[in-house]
């Protein structure tokens, strides 16, 4: 079957038609993602973000849905009072870019979505949007540094899962000033487009370097590839596993980072990987899954001895994004 960005659109649509059936409080429906970008496929899957206004409290904040093994929906649910302060959407890294594109719009109940889509476009890309879009990471990357900066004992896992989230809060830093926030699956591969655009392409080799591509090779990623599968197929037997790794988007992980290692971009798969092992640790309290996560983290050299070493590494490319932040606040004189 030869999935087109025509076909998910109509996929979507025809599952919108059938939900407004049912759920009478629906005011609008929107695209969101890659399948409104226009390059929806990696490694033959895909998923179709939306996002679903009601006028009533939804019971979900998020759901995932199984259309075919490689196409799922994901669909986010919104109380209509997120966009009371539709002007602060502007700066909205995550669903700002989706709601400037009116063929986004799936349904619009008495064009309400229209007037918010008109108050979100109108300077959206001004430099002052931009730069107030990208500057919230910077700043909540400083303050998780320090964090990590803390004397305090913390637990290795957990220092590591914090350490990990401040690598892309502080990628995410950089990566917005010209795009939305990074996706899982599409992590290094966005970064490096965003970073050559911003020609600071060195910037690639310091961001893998932080999430431990140094030793990072092919024999690794076939000993471990089968370890993580099966964490996420453990963390699917609970009751509490996270819907991001929800069994209906097996392949939309699986098989993107096969189609990475194979094409010769081995440096994209680590951050997916790292993002959903984590999540799958998440709900699982069977020792030896905690186990084979530290076995992996030793096999990538990120050891309890080596914690000074990543953050002076971290706060090095923080500097960087903070530093970049910069030139750009004085280019536009904000």
């Amino acid at each position: 079957m030869r999935i087109t960005q025509e076909m998910l659109i109509k996929i979507a649509k025809d599952h919108v038609a059938r939900r407004i059936r049912r759920e009478k409080d629906l005011v609008a429906v929107y695209l969101t993602g890659s399948v409104s970008e226009g390059e929806p496929l990696l490694g033959g899957s895909t998923d179709i973000d939306l996002i679903f206004v009601h006028k009533e409290e939804p019971p979900l904040k998020r759901e995932v849905l199984r259309v075919t093994y490689e196409i799922s929906l994901d669909i986010e649910h919104h109380h209509q009072s997120f966009y009371t302060y539709h002007r602060r959407l502007r700066q909205n890294p995550y669903i700002g870019h989706a709601l400037c594109k009116h063929q986004n719009i799936l349904l619009d109940s008495d064009h309400w979505l229209e007037f918010i889509q008109a108050s979100v476009s109108s300077r959206f890309d001004s430099p002052e949007n931009v730069y107030g879009r990208a500057q919230q990471f910077a700043e909540k990357a400083r303050t998780q540094w320090f964090d990590l900066d803390d004397p305090q004992e913390v637990a290795w896992e957990a220092w590591v899962a914090l350490y990990f989230k401040t690598v892309g809060t502080a990628a995410n830093a950089i990566a917005c000033l010209n795009g939305p926030a990074l996706t899982a699956r599409r992590f290094m591969l966005d970064f490096t487009t965003r970073a050559e655009a911003l020609e600071r392409l060195p910037l690639v080799g310091d961001l893998t370097r932080l999430l431990g591509n140094e030793n990072m090779n092919e024999d690794l990623f076939k000993e471990w590839r089968p370890v993580w599968e099966g964490t996420l197929a453990a963390a699917n037997e609970q009751s509490d596993c996270p819907p991001n790794i929800s069994k209906v988007r097996k392949a939309y992980f699986l098989h993107s980072v096969d189609a990475m290692a194979e094409s010769g971009t081995l440096h994209a798969v680590l951050w997916p990987m790292l993002e959903t092992w984590q999540q799958a640790l998440t709900c699982l309290e069977d020792e030896k899954h905690h186990q084979n996560w530290q076995y992996f983290l030793d096999a990538l050299d990120f050891q309890v001895e080596k914690r000074e070493e990543l953050l002076r590494d971290l706060d090095h490319f923080i500097d960087q994004a903070e530093h970049l932040l910069e030139d750009y606040k004085n280019e536009y004189n904000l």
